[in-house]
């Protein structure tokens, strides 16, 4: 494991901290605790320094935080002009969210996947827009503050040139990247030396949210051709299938997150270890939905407030519950453990044969568990 050194103390969930990591072969790498820009429990994004020839940030942190990367910047000796290469790990605005006002100031390359280079320039909500408005709740989470963010987020994206395209297993710089979808299509996990940057891949003490499968058939017309003959971009089992990849990684590898690296005031130190822990999680959400099914014929709304009954789930946060649950019945659905039927209120199916008045039937099976094994 690697060498910890605080160089500066923030709060208990690491915002404003500087921590300074050590491998066992000498190589240094520097953290920032950037803070999110909207009320959030989730703790800083951790921006991770390399220092070198070349200065190179992985993850540079919130849309709306640059003030607070600029000054943990200062803090190890540097300022932002300084920047050379900045490597993204997704396309989500608690990641990227910095990378405009620091490219403007440093001229820094872009570095990310390359169907990230699409998302830069798909007008990502508004493709999706039909369905989510059918789902109840979906309101409030769109007009929600931290929506409004991400939608100036991404306008201010467009500007953006992904200088460096990234494909599976690049080698370049003394770095490997991985290309690991699933919580979101473009993402990678990077690396360098005896570490690996995750992203949100592979978290400490929380799960990443799954994106669902559904949204392939929304962008496969507009995809890169290479992406164009089947999903292994979006959903559970997306996810689940690079979890696998990462776990079976060899050597002593640590990991380090983007997010909960520091939280209540220590460190969590995993390694790729982790990843199989995260995928049998999900296995047991699988499970712990049939127990919700066994009753009888329930649409998505009612499974999730069930399955949810014990968390609070309303307004805004309804729409990230409800997602995760569809992430996990398109999978059921795929392994051959439900089946469906529009309900007495018909309404619109949607194109994963699910939709807000489809009726879900569990078939009392549990084919998901070797569906699982088997990716």
């Amino acid at each position: 494991m690697l060498e910890t050194e605080i160089i500066k103390k923030g709060d208990d969930s690491g915002n404003g901290t500087l921590v300074k990591y050590t491998t066992s072969t000498g190589a240094v790498i520097k953290a920032i605790g950037v803070p999110q820009s909207w009320k959030s429990t989730l703790g800083p994004t951790w921006c991770y320094v390399i220092e070198g020839d070349d200065l190179t940030l992985v993850d540079p942190g919130c849309y709306g935080s640059m003030s607070y990367l600029e000054q943990g910047l200062e803090e190890l000796g540097h300022s932002l002009s300084d920047v050379d290469r900045i490597l993204v790990s997704h396309g989500h605005m608690d990641h990227d969210g910095s990378c405009p006002p620091v490219i403007r100031k440093s001229g820094a390359e872009l570095w990310a996947h390359e169907i990230y280079g699409f998302m830069l320039q798909a007008d990502r909500g508004d493709v999706e827009m039909g369905w989510r408005r059918e789902v109840q709740g979906y309101e409030a989470f769109e007009h929600s503050e931290t929506m409004s963010m991400v939608m100036e987020h991404r306008k201010l994206n467009r500007e953006l040139t992904l200088d460096h395209p990234v494909t599976d297993e690049l080698q370049a710089g003394g770095l490997t990247f991985y290309y690991t979808p699933g919580h979101s299509p473009d993402e990678l996990c990077i690396l360098y030396d005896q570490v690996l940057f995750s992203g949100d891949h592979i978290l400490p003490l929380i799960t990443p949210h799954p994106s669902v499968a559904m949204s392939y058939n929304s962008f496969k017309a507009t995809l890169p051709s290479t992406y164009q003959g089947g999903n292994e971009i979006y959903g559970l089992k997306a996810l689940l299938t690079s979890l696998k990849r990462m776990a079976t990684l060899e050597g002593d590898i640590t990991v380090l997150p983007a997010h909960r690296a520091f939280h209540r005031g220590q460190f969590n130190p995993i390694g790729v270890s982790r990843a199989t822990e995260i995928l049998e999680h999900h296995r047991d959400r699988c499970h712990e939905l049939t127990e919700v099914m066994k009753s009888g014929p329930k649409d998505l709304v009612t499974i999730t407030r069930e399955y949810f009954s014990d968390r609070e789930v309303e307004a805004q946060n309804f729409f990230l519950a409800f997602t995760e649950v569809m992430a996990h019945i398109e999978l059921m659905q795929e392994s051959g453990d439900i089946s469906t039927t529009n309900g007495s209120a018909g309404g619109k199916v949607w194109s994963n044969g699910l939709g807000p008045n489809v009726l879900i039937n569990w078939n009392g099976t549990d084919l998901f568990s070797a569906f699982i094994d088997g990716l």
